[in-house]
């Protein structure tokens, strides 16, 4: 999980979403609203906007994925991944106690598994501990 997390309000254009995404090296912004999490802004609806033809300066309130999951600090990577999985996105923030704390992203997800292949075994001992992705 990382917990530097690019944010960008509702006003934001698509354009800038995109300029900070480029520039913070992410897929993924969230959208807050005087800290509550509203909406998520991915390379896919960027994509989108490109592919409709939409004016990239349009705010990122009209296009952002509105209804996000989220996560919880203890939640184990497995969980993050069948998360991800049954909701088809790469991107899950994580969220205490309303406040969006990290970002676990499907790369997160995949340096997690190379680890535990390069170091022996698959989930052996039932120790999933996220930090061992950050120490990869």
């Amino acid at each position: 999980m990382h917990t530097e997390v690019l944010s960008v309000s509702r006003e934001t254009t698509m354009a800038e979403a995109a300029r900070r995404m480029v520039e913070h090296d992410t897929g993924a912004a969230v959208v807050l609203d005087d800290g509550e999490l509203v909406g998520l802004v991915s390379e896919r609806d960027l994509m989108r906007v490109v592919s409709d033809g939409v004016d990239p300066q349009i705010a990122v309130t009209e296009r952002m994925t509105r209804h996000v999951l989220t996560g919880v600090p203890a939640m184990s990577i497995p969980e993050a991944l069948a998360i991800m999985h049954e909701g088809r996105f790469r991107h899950l923030p994580v969220s205490d106690q309303g406040r969006v704390v990290g970002m676990v992203s499907m790369r997160d997800v995949m340096a997690w598994a190379a680890f535990r292949l390069r170091h022996g075994g698959w989930l052996e001992g039932g120790d999933d501990d996220a930090g061992e992705v950050l120490a990869a």
